[in-house]
C-alpha cells in the first residue's frame, strides 16, 4: 500500500553530502518526492510502498554521509500527493535558524587520489574538495549553506564544475567550494614586500619548499588563518624565529607525515586516532630518544612531549610530497597569545618583520580559526585547545526557552551562546590583554550570533570586575537579565554539563586564577557543587602575590612570599632564590613587610611557580605555565619520592597549610636530595593531600561523583595520580573530554549553572 511521509532532519545536515544521499537512496528504493535545505536542516516529502518507507527511514538514521551529525529526526505521515520523480529542490528560509554547520576537516581520500592523478583535471590544484571534506566553518558567512552565503561567492563555476554541481550522483553536488584550476581560487608566492614571486601552483610548491630548505621563514595560508612554516631541523631557522616572535620558550607545533611521526615519537593507538581523523588536530606526543636527531633541539627546549599534526590541506599534502621526511615547524601565525591572522592585508602588516615570504590565496576566510591542541592520558583524549575540525559542532542539552550569552573567561578565551537545546562554544580566541583580541571577540560573537540565529537576551560573565569579558558583558547586556558566577563552579559545571550530570559532585578545580567570594583569588578548590550552587569544602591556604599580576611573570616574587610567610630573614630567602637583581629583592621583601599590593592566592598554579622558583627552575617566565611546565618536566625524571609531613584539619572547611609545605621542600633542600627528586615529591604531595580531602569530605557529605577540572590538570602527573587513585578508592572520576581542562570550557558552565539561576 503505498504511504506520503513527511520527515525533518535536525542536526549538521548541509554542505556534507546529505541531500545527494537522500536523492540516491530514494532513487534505490523507487520512492518519489523531493528534499531541500531551509534555515531549520533538511525537509523531505516522499511516496511509495510502506516496507520501502520504513527502510528509508532507518537509513536516514544509520547510513548517513560521514561529515553529517544527525541530532533529530521527526516524521509523520500526510496524504498522497502523487509525485511522479524524486527531486532535490531549491534551498528556502523558514522563519527559524536551527541548521548547524561542519566543523572544517582535513581532504578526503578520494580528493587525496585525484590531487596526485595526472589525468584528473583537478591535479595538483590546492583547493580541490568535494561533499566528503575541506573548508565548512571558514568559508561560511550565512546560512542556508549555499554557495552565495560563503567566501565561493566571487568564484563562477565552469561548464564542467557546474554539471558536478547539478548532478545528484555525483560527489561533489552542491559541494559549495568545489572548483577547478579554470575557474577557482588561485595560490600566490610573495617576499614580504608584497612583489609576487610565483603564482603557478607547482612553482609556488617547488619555491616555498626550495626557501624551507635554505632556513627561510614563510608565512602560510591555512583553512582557518596564516601558520609560520621553518624547517623544523634548522636550528638556525627555528632560533630565528623565536627572536622575531619574542619566543624563547613555548613549544612549537610541527608538522610531519605519519611514518616520519612515528620514527622519533611514541604513538598509542588513541594518539594515533586523533591524528588521523578528520579533525587533524595537533596532538602532543612523548619524544623518542632518537628525536634530537630528528629535529632542532630548539623546537621545545628540555620537553618530554612535542605538539605535532599531519598534513590536511591539498596545499599542505603537495609540500610534504617534495619532502616526504620533511618536519616543519607549523605554528600559528600570530602574535604573542593573541588570535591568529587570517586576513591577507593584516598578516603583511603584522607578519612582515616575522616572515621572509608570504604563500596566500584569493578567497577570503570568514572567521578564523587556530588549530585544535589535544593530549593522550590512559588511552582517553584531553583538549588545550578546541578549535578548527571541532567548532562548531554544538552541545545538546535540556531545552531552554531564552536565548543566553555567556563570556568565559579572559585567558584561553571562549564565548558560548545557547538556544533551544544547543550550546556552541566558540572557538578558542586567544587572552584577551590586547584590542586586537578584544576585537575579534566581539566580531566572532557577532558572527555566531549571525549565523545561529540567537538574539541573547540573558548575559552571563565571571565574577571578576576587572576582567575583559565582564565589562564587554556589561557594555552589550543593555538592561537585560545579567549574572556573574564564580569561575571554579563555571569550571565544574562545564564537565557536568558534558556528562549530563544533574546531582552533587565533588569538584576539584586547580588553576591559576580565579575571582573567590571572599574577593581573593582562588584556584586550589574543592566544591561541594551541583548546577545551580556551591559550598566550598576545601582549598589550599593563602599566601601573597607581591606585584599582583606582575608575579605571574616574575615567580621568583611568589617564591619569596613563599619563604618569606616561614620567617626566614633577608639572607636566608636570597640562599633559595636564584635571581641575580638583589636590589629588586630588597623591594619585594619590602612590599611583603609592609603589605603593599600583595593580593591573597590560593592558587594552585602560582604555588606551583612558587616551588619551582624556591627550586631554582625559574626565576622569570616568557609565557604562561612556563614554570609550572618546568617543574613537572624535572619530576618527570625524579626517581624517589620523599613523603612531606602535613597535618590536615578535617573539622570544618579544610585549609591546607601551604606553609608546612613549602618548609618540607626546604628541609630536602638541606639534606641534599636531588632536585628532581623534590620535584617529583611535591607533585606526589599535592596528589596526596587532594586524595584526603575529597575522602574527607565524602565522609562528611557522601557524595561518589568527583569531577577535576581546571588549566593545572593539564600536568600529567597530577592528572594520572589524583584520577587513578580516586578511582582506585571506589570514586566515580568525571574529567572533561569534548571540552578543555582550561578556562576555554568556562562558558559552557557558566549557561549551565546560569539557566538553573533563572529558573
Amino acid at each position: 500500500m503505498l504511504k506520503h511521509v513527511f520527515v525533518r532532519v535536525e542536526g549538521i545536515v548541509q554542505g556534507v553530502g546529505f541531500r545527494p544521499f537522500i536523492y540516491r537512496l530514494a532513487k534505490e528504493l523507487s520512492l518519489n518526492g523531493y528534499c531541500l535545505n531551509d534555515t531549520e536542516g533538511v525537509t523531505i516529502e516522499v511516496e511509495g510502498e510502506e516496507e520501502k518507507l520504513d527502510k528509508f527511514l532507518i537509513a536516514i538514521k544509520n547510513d548517513f554521509p560521514p561529515l553529517a551529525v544527525v541530532n533529530s529526526i521527526r516524521s509523520e505521515k500526510r496524504e498522497m500527493v502523487g509525485y511522479k520523480d524524486f527531486v532535490i529542490e531549491k534551498s528556502k528560509q523558514t522563519d527559524k535558524k536551527t541548521t548547524f554547520i561542519s566543523p572544517d576537516t582535513n581532504i578526503c581520500d578520494d580528493c587525496l587520489r585525484e590531487l596526485f592523478d595526472k589525468n584528473d583535471r583537478r591535479f595538483h590544484y590546492p583547493f580541490i574538495t568535494c561533499t566528503n571534506c575541506g573548508p565548512r566553518f571558514s568559508i561560511i558567512y550565512d546560512i542556508p549553506y549555499d554557495r552565495k552565503n560563503t567566501t565561493m561567492n566571487h568564484f563562477e563555476l565552469c561548464p564542467e564544475c557546474k554539471k558536478e554541481y547539478l548532478d545528484p550522483l555525483d560527489r561533489r553536488f552542491h559541494t559549495q567550494p568545489t572548483a577547478c584550476p579554470l575557474c577557482g581560487p588561485s595560490v600566490y608566492l610573495y617576499d614580504k614586500d608584497k612583489n609576487l614571486i610565483k603564482e603557478k601552483v607547482d612553482d609556488v610548491v617547488q619555491e616555498t619548499y626550495n626557501l624551507l630548505m635554505k632556513g627561510k621563514i614563510i608565512a602560510i595560508k591555512g583553512v582557518g588563518g596564516f601558520h609560520l612554516a621553518v624547517d623544523a631541523k634548522n636550528d638556525e631557522a627555528v632560533l630565528e624565529l623565536r627572536k622575531r616572535k619574542r619566543r624563547p620558550f613555548k613549544p612549537f607545533a610541527l608538522m610531519a607525515n605519519i611514518e616520519t611521526i612515528k620514527d622519533f615519537l611514541y604513538t598509542t593507538k588513541k594518539e594515533l586516532e586523533l591524528l588521523t581523523s578528520r579533525a587533524r588536530p595537533i596532538v602532543l606526543l612523548k619524544q623518542k630518544e632518537i628525536a634530537l636527531e630528528k629535529i632542532s633541539k630548539y623546537i621545545a627546549p628540555h620537553l618530554t612531549y612535542i605538539g605535532i599534526m599531519l598534513p590536511y590541506t591539498p596545499f599542505q599534502y603537495l609540500l610534504f610530497d617534495k619532502g616526504k621526511s620533511m618536519v616543519l615547524v607549523m605554528t600559528s601565525a600570530n602574535l604573542s597569545d593573541e588570535p591568529i591572522v587570517y586576513k591577507d592585508d593584516v598578516a603583511f602588516e603584522k607578519l612582515c618583520n616575522i616572515a621572509d615570504y608570504f604563500v596566500t590565496y584569493n578567497r577570503e576566510i570568514a572567521i578564523q580559526s587556530d588549530d585544535s591542541v589535544m593530549f593522550v592520558l590512559n588511552e582517553k583524549e584531553f583538549f588545550i585547545r578546541r578549535s578548527r575540525g571541532f567548532v562548531p559542532v554544538p552541545f545538546f542539552t535540556k531545552k531552554f526557552n531564552k536565548h543566553i550569552f555567556a563570556a568565559g573567561a579572559d585567558l584561553k578565551s571562549s564565548f558560548a551562546l545557547s538556544k533551544d537545546n544547543v550550546i556552541f562554544l566558540s572557538q578558542y580566541l586567544g587572552d584577551l590583554e590586547s584590542v586586537d583580541t578584544y576585537n575579534v571577540f566581539k566580531n566572532t560573537l557577532k558572527h555566531f550570533e549571525k549565523v545561529f540565529d540567537i538574539k541573547p537576551e540573558i548575559f552571563i560573565s565571571d565574577m571578576h570586575p576587572n576582567y575583559f569579558t565582564t565589562r564587554l558583558t556589561n557594555e552589550i547586556s543593555n538592561n537585560s537579565q545579567r549574572f556573574f558566577i564564580q569561575h571554579h563552579h563555571a569550571h565544574v559545571a562545564a564537565v557536568m554539563e558534558e556528562h549530563g550530570i544533574e546531582d552533587e559532585v565533588i569538584g576539584v578545580a586547580f588553576d591559576g586564577t580565579g575571582y573567590g567570594l571572599d574577593s581573593k583569588i582562588w584556584g586550589s578548590e574543592f566544591l561541594l557543587a551541583n548546577r545551580k550552587e556551591f559550598k566550598r569544602a576545601a582549598h589550599f591556604s593563602y599566601f601573597k602575590l607581591p606585584g599582583s599580576e606582575k608575579a605571574i611573570k616574575e615567580v621568583y616574587r611568589i617564591g619569596l612570599s613563599l619563604l618569606y610567610d616561614l620567617g626566614l630573614n633577608n639572607k636566608e630567602v636570597t640562599k633559595y632564590i636564584n635571581f641575580d637583581n638583589k636590589e629588586n629583592i630588597e623591594i619585594v621583601l619590602n612590599m611583603l613587610k609592609r603589605n603593599i599590593n600583595c593580593p591573597l592566592s590560593c592558587s594552585i598554579g602560582r604555588l606551583f611557580d612558587g616551588i619551582a622558583a624556591i627550586l631554582g627552575v625559574s626565576s622569570v617566565v616568557s609565557t604562561e605555565a612556563e614554570a609550572a611546565q618546568k617543574l613537572e618536566e624535572l619530576a618527570l625524571v625524579g626517581k624517589k619520592i620523599y613523603p612531606l609531613k602535613i597535618e590536615l584539619d578535617l573539622s570544618g572547611e579544610i585549609e591546607v597549610p601551604v606553609k608546612e609545605i613549602v618548609k618540607n621542600i626546604l628541609e630536602l633542600k638541606e639534606k641534599g636530595v636531588p632536585v628532581e627528586d623534590i620535584a617529583l615529591s611535591f607533585h606526589n604531595a599535592v596528589s596526596e593531600i587532594s586524595v584526603n580531602c575529597v575522602q574527607a569530605i565524602y565522609d562528611k557529605y557522601k557524595v561518589k561523583k568527583v569531577v577535576l577540572c581546571g588549566g593545572s590538570f593539564v600536568n600529567k602527573i597530577l592528572l594520572k595520580r589524583i584520577w587513578e587513585v580516586l578511582e582506585l578508592f571506589g570514586f566515580e572520576v568525571f574529567l572533561p573530554h569534548r571540552v578543555p581542562l582550561n578556562d576555554s570550557s568556562i562558558a559552557l558552565g557558566q549557561i549551565c549553572v546560569g539557566k538553573e539561576l533563572i529558573k
